[in-house]
């Protein structure tokens, strides 16, 4: 009988053991596992936003996951068309996508109130950012509008400015001949409501554009008069600071439901909302530099280097546009109604003054983390 209880012991224990063992194996197996992932965007491979801050984060992740987050980044629409690289993330071509908002017009109709011209005070990229940020997190009817994909973040490109080649901008009726190249409707409108004529073209035909005089200026942020070449061919720059060109960043959610809760855990809360911090941050530091760079630029010329408006002028070109705020609360309004639509447009001003600032004094910690993960920058 002992022998009999001593040799089924001995058999369960075995058992257990193994099991285990088996147990463990897929569990170190498992934690060692290697994560690849593609991340598209439109960008130049030089372009800040790439050569710097995707470069940063990239390797960020990789060393924040132990080395089992491995990205690859496809820069200048490898991958898909600028207007597609969000359909493109949602049907598995790319892992993760930088979509420009205002490249797909009424698509995502709620967010784009975070691009309503003079929103935001200069520099606005990292402000325009945790604006959307927080409008996602707070509207489920924001939300809604990004079905099929996981959210990351957002990022903005600078705010906009009136760049000319053959004349100065230094009112109102200074504008009105001119055909200005744009992106996105709320680019064109605004245009549009300042008097002048707006082109919306894509980012790979607006330089070919302005060299052959198809249209007499652009509607850039400073930082994209020098990723995009456009400032070899403007002469003047009026400070106006317009609208902005808002990005989302999107993960395939079959992607994002592959990965372990460690991995994930690096896009969401506080690690999540430093890509948009650092992204905003560099965008605001390369804009007050390259703004520094093209005025010495036109003054060396003989031009009156970078124009700023009077308060007074200032005043006029707002009371100019606000019919770009009515069109947007009248559409906003169809698809969530009239209350809802002013809160939203109530707390993007509210956000936008919340999270404004200078980027050293906004996010005193982003220049260390860049200059950590891209040490070969600036």
């Amino acid at each position: 009988m002992m022998k009999g209880l001593t040799k089924n012991h001995g058999l369960w224990m075995g058992t257990m053991v193994i099991g285990l063992c088996m147990a463990f194996f897929a569990a170190t197996s498992a934690s060692a596992k290697t994560y690849k992932l593609t991340y598209a965007t439109q960008h130049p491979a030089e372009a800040p936003m790439n050569k710097v801050v995707n470069q940063a984060w990239i390797k960020w992740l990789d060393a924040e996951s132990n080395g089992k987050l491995k990205v690859t980044l496809y820069p200048a629409e490898q991958i898909a068309k600028s207007t597609d690289l969000y359909d493109a993330a949602m049907n598995g071509l790319s892992d993760i996508a930088c979509q420009m908002i205002p490249l797909n017009p009424g698509r995502w109709p709620l967010t784009e109130v975070t691009m309503l011209p003079f929103l935001y005070d200069f520099p606005g990229s990292r402000t325009s950012a945790l604006t959307a940020k927080a409008l996602f997190d707070k509207y489920p009817e924001i939300q809604a509008e990004f079905r099929g994909v996981k959210v990351l973040g957002f990022h903005a490109n600078g705010l906009s400015h009136v760049h000319t080649a053959n004349k100065p901008i230094y009112k109102l009726e200074d504008l009105k001949g001119e055909l200005l190249h744009t992106m996105g409707m709320m680019g064109v409108d605004t245009i549009t409501a300042l008097g002048a004529t707006a082109e919306n073209l894509s980012p790979s035909e607006m330089y070919d554009a302005l060299a052959k005089g198809v249209v007499t200026g652009n509607v850039l942020e400073w930082e994209g008069q020098f990723v995009w070449h456009m400032g070899e061919l403007t002469h003047y720059s009026t400070e106006a600071s317009l609208t902005l060109f808002l990005f989302v960043h999107v993960m395939n959610l079959d992607t994002w439901n592959s990965l372990p809760p460690d991995i994930q855990a690096l896009f969401e809360g506080e690690k999540g909302q430093l890509f948009d911090s650092l992204q905003g941050y560099n965008f605001d530091k390369d804009d007050i530099m390259f703004k520094g760079i093209l005025d010495k630029k036109y003054k060396k010329e003989g031009g009156p280097g970078i124009i700023e408006l009077s308060k007074t002028e200032k005043a006029r070109w707002v009371k100019a546009v606000q019919p770009v705020y009515a069109q947007w609360l009248k559409t906003a309004a169809k698809k969530v109604g009239e209350a809802k639509a002013r809160a939203i447009l109530a707390d993007a001003k509210k956000f936008s003054k919340q999270f404004s600032g200078y980027p050293d004094e906004a996010c005193p910690d982003c220049g260390a983390i860049l200059k950590k993960w891209a040490p070969a920058q600036k």
